[in-house]
């Protein structure tokens, strides 16, 4: 039960719940308290020397009121005590009746919520703290010396960052939540040069706490992933460029995260359904077919993952949600005041950045996830290119001759929700064979709900475990995910690969 019953930073903050809920009663309203503790730790070495070290830490609440109309304010501080939540109140309430009087908008919703309480600790093996600093940089210098002479054209940069983060959430209906979102990586940035020629690649690992450098499976799947990526960058060096057009193609999993995250995730987050091209007149499409029927969609919260958040900002306990059930649209993720106006129900969906900033709809991991996977036995870090080929055809997924390429490694993009455009990097791509060939990285772009009913097979087992930051409107949270080792995608018109002009 140490999970449960270990105390934490913010426990010692009753007399601040306490008189928020005293001086709300006076003030006839309703309210959020968020209260935040966070410390976090970045070590930064690049080729050998050590470039950062930083220690940081934030301590602070915000507070939303709900005058009983349903017109909100909101005000924060990184001062935390009795005196100061009251402050806020009376400021946020103020402005709340600003609201009312410039016509702004209302929301009740606050107001249907049952009360609840919770404690949500996520246990550690090795939490923050339990390592000096000097031991992290010299762990750190070890992983980027070993990594450095691979190659004499690389440079390598090692970067780590701890996270101890930790929330209380009171409602004016008795609500009180406690709960950690701890979180880590390793991540090494490759980039080989050679005349004029440079290419760059990425690897990392992402947890909860130190254990992405202690723990020796950790740092056994970093060191390979590292390796091939760091085999991948030189020989990018000599690649050619892939001409553009429609090919049948296969991509690997942190690739489907970022379509998944991307191009279909905050499509369905329901305070953009106005736009969003999974809604209609503000309503979310739920019941219609928007992918294969093979494919669903998940999104949820899994502990020891680096977007783990167990409990949304608004106090509601954080679900796992099925967005799309064998193709068909079935739920969006429904933050408390956007959710009725989308048609769905709540699914506790609100994260900020910090108490400084008001909730958003948002991810946190999310997954595509296909019926009947074919079965993989070697780990996703120990399969080459030609073993993907080898898969390919042992599974009747690629017709002797056919022209099937391989896109690995997701370098970012762009997506438009309103029209489900989507624009990716990708790292390096291979044309498959019994010799693959390799091509430098391209363009993938596309319609999202083309890429989707493209989808004819996953191959090996859930991968979730691609990280990344999302942003939007400002704000920035730690999210990931994933899909199968790999996604096989039929070639569609809708779908291109970026390059040389044909």
């Amino acid at each position: 039960m140490r999970g449960l019953t270990e105390r934490l930073r913010v426990d010692v903050h009753n007399d601040v719940v306490e008189r928020a809920r005293r001086v709300a009663a006076e003030l006839n309203c309703g309210y959020i308290l968020r209260l935040q503790d966070k410390k976090e730790t970045l070590v930064n070495i690049n080729n050998g020397r050590t470039e950062e070290i930083a220690t940081g830490s934030l301590v602070g609440m915000g507070v939303q009121v709900f005058t009983a109309e349903g017109f909100s304010g909101f005000a924060s501080s990184d001062l935390v005590s009795a005196q100061a939540v009251e402050d806020l109140l009376k400021r946020a309430f103020t402005l709340a009746r600003y609201a009312k009087e410039a016509g702004g908008e209302m929301s009740r919703a606050l107001f249907g919520l049952a009360p609840h309480q919770e404690r949500r600790i996520l246990p550690l093996r090795y939490p923050y703290g339990s390592l000096g600093l000097d031991r992290v940089e010299q762990e750190l210098g070890a992983i980027n010396k070993e990594l450095q002479s691979l190659d004499q054209r690389l440079s390598v940069r090692t970067i780590h960052r701890l996270v101890d983060e930790e929330w209380r959430i009171a409602r004016h209906d008795g609500t009180d939540v406690v709960f950690n979102t701890p979180r880590a990586f390793v991540y090494n940035t490759f980039t080989a040069k050679e005349g004029q020629e440079t290419a760059t690649t990425f690897a990392n690992i992402p947890g909860s706490d130190l254990a992405v450098l202690l723990d020796p499976e950790f740092r056994q799947r970093l060191m390979k992933r590292s390796r091939k990526a760091a085999q991948l960058a030189v020989a990018l060096l000599s690649a050619g460029r892939i001409k553009s057009g429609h090919y049948k193609l296969v991509i690997d999993y942190p690739l489907a995260k970022g379509l998944a995250h991307e191009a279909f995730g905050h499509a369905a987050e329901t305070d953009g359904m106005e736009t969003s091209i999974l809604g209609r007149n503000g309503r979310m499409r739920v019941g219609e077919q928007v992918a294969s029927s093979i494919v669903s969609i998940i999104d949820g919260p899994v502990e020891g993952d680096y977007a783990y958040q167990p409990i949304s900002a608004n106090g509601i306990p954080r679900e796992t949600v099925t967005i799309v059930e064998n193709g068909v649209l079935k739920a969006g993720l429904a933050d408390l005041f956007s959710a009725e106006a989308a048609g769905v129900p709540v699914t506790g969906a609100g994260r900020v950045e910090s108490c400084h900033h008001l909730p958003l709809a948002r991810m946190t991991n999310i997954r595509i996830q296909v019926a009947n996977p074919y079965p993989v036995e070697k780990p996703f870090e120990d399969l080459t290119p030609a073993d993907l080929y080898e898969l390919l055809r042992k599974y009747n997924l690629m017709e002797p001759g056919e022209e099937v390429l391989y896109l690995s490694g997701f370098q970012g993009g762009q997506v438009n929700p309103a029209f489900g455009n989507f624009v990716f990097n990708c790292s390096g791509i291979y044309r498959l064979g019994e010799k693959p060939v390799l091509y430098r990285g391209a363009i993938f772009s596309g319609q999202i709900l083309s890429a989707l009913q493209a989808v004819i097979a996953g191959l090996g087992p859930i991968q979730i475990d691609a990280m990344g930051t999302c942003g939007k409107l400002f704000q920035g949270v730690p999210s990931s995910g994933g899909s199968h080792y790999f996604l096989v995608l039929k070639a569609d018109e809708e779908i291109t690969i970026g390059g040389e002009a044909q």
